[in-house]
């Protein structure tokens, strides 16, 4: 029997959308879904330009059918932003998932708890397409973070109270937007250390400078946020105090990392004693924070400086000794098992990183305390080189 090469898959769909529209007419209903494959199979292969076609033509249909308004093409409008987006079409990027939003609210309705799903899922395509733990992210990328989660808190509190979890979780969402936007204004990377503070005339610190507006604006939205989180995780009888104690520690982490030592102990403490004087979680008073660990709102940047390393992708679990202070400040960095193909500047450059990481600080019988020769599991993710 003669050798036959298998169909291209594209020139199936396109034999399929023939017969369709031969038999049923342009419009009709199945050849939504199969210009959503035949766009998929254009994209995967390179062919931007007929894919994007695919998907409007996808859109259309759905349209003629369903209304304008129909949720049923967000996912060809979802592909067109992921194709723009590969093709650094930022702009239309921000069009396709406002139109996106306008299309389910106009459905759903501005409060409805529908909206929450497909909030959801734009704030997932955010983190995966255009994350802003990178490097090069834009202030656009943060901007529409904390757009949606803020849009999150408030649509999740209308349609379900403050005291609802999911209400907790949009506001703490809301509160790691604002730090990194802080965070990303300010330049400084991963922490905010004292000298880049100011003292106001009320005698409160506020991270710097005071003089720039924007910065404060988000410091201020970050905290309004936390404090909500706190309250929605009181007001929800189904909280647990373990769960609780979290928060209290989540809430400490906010304050410690802006440098106000003072109120961040206050929640960490707050956070052990209940659990000391509850008969039934008395036992986990020792363990709260019985161990370092990265603040909840950091995502370590993988290192960029890692990416010429020649090597199958895989990831790399480094064994990290450090010592981390009461303040939540990294000293004494030390990498303990380096493989043989980091260079010392890489092993430096790594160093440097960590030293960068607020962590929050162990406690001890209720007090926070500093814990010295540290063992901390860094895992990268290298992407890789064949060799």
């Amino acid at each position: 029997m003669a050798y036959v090469s298998p169909r291209e898959p594209a020139n199936e769909y396109l034999d399929e959308l023939d017969l369709i529209e031969a038999e049923y007419g342009p419009y009709a209903t199945e050849l939504s879904d199969l210009y959503l494959g035949l766009g998929q199979t254009l994209m995967s292969r390179g062919d931007y330009e007929q894919a994007r076609d695919a998907f409007h033509r996808g859109v259309m249909v759905v349209r003629v059918n369903s209304g304008p308004n129909s949720p049923e093409q967000t996912n060809h409008l979802y592909l067109l932003a992921s194709l723009e987006n590969l093709l650094g079409e930022l702009k239309a990027v921000d069009e396709l998932l406002h139109n996106i939003y306008f299309i389910s609210s106009s459905y759903y309705g501005e409060d409805s708890p529908e909206m929450l799903p497909v909030l959801e899922r734009m704030y997932q395509w955010y983190l995966v397409t255009r994350p802003i733990s990178q490097e090069d992210s834009e202030y656009e990328d943060y901007e529409r973070t904390i757009e949606l989660t803020k849009e999150m808190a408030r649509v999740s509190e209308a349609a379900k109270g403050k005291n609802h979890s999911n209400s907790a979780v949009a506001y703490q969402r809301f509160g790691e937007a604002q730090f990194q936007m802080v965070r990303h204004l300010t330049g400084l990377g991963m922490t905010l250390t004292p000298d880049m503070y100011a003292i106001t005339t009320t005698g409160n610190w506020h991270p710097w400078s005071v003089r720039s507006d924007p910065v404060v604006k988000h410091y201020r939205a970050g905290s309004r946020a936390y404090r909500n989180y706190l309250e929605s995780m009181e007001a929800n009888e189904s909280t647990t105090l373990p769960e609780y104690a979290e928060a209290l520690a989540d809430l400490g982490d906010w304050h410690l990392v802006f440098e106000n030592t003072r109120k961040s102990r206050r929640f960490y403490q707050q956070g052990h004693q209940i659990l000391a004087q509850s008969e039934a979680y008395a036992e986990l008073a020792d363990g709260f924070m019985g161990h370092p660990k990265p603040m909840h709102f950091i995502d370590n940047l993988q290192p960029g400086f890692l990416e010429g390393v020649q090597t199958e992708p895989r990831e790399m679990s480094l064994e990290i000794s450090m010592t981390v202070t009461n303040r939540g400040s990294v000293r004494s960095v030390e990498v303990l098992n380096a493989p043989q193909d980091l260079s010392e500047h890489d092993i430096r450059a790594i160093k440097k990183q960590v030293g960068g990481i607020p962590f929050r600080p162990a406690m001890k019988e209720g007090e926070v305390i500093t814990t010295k020769d540290f063992i901390w599991h860094y895992v990268i993710t290298l992407p890789g080189e064949a060799t």
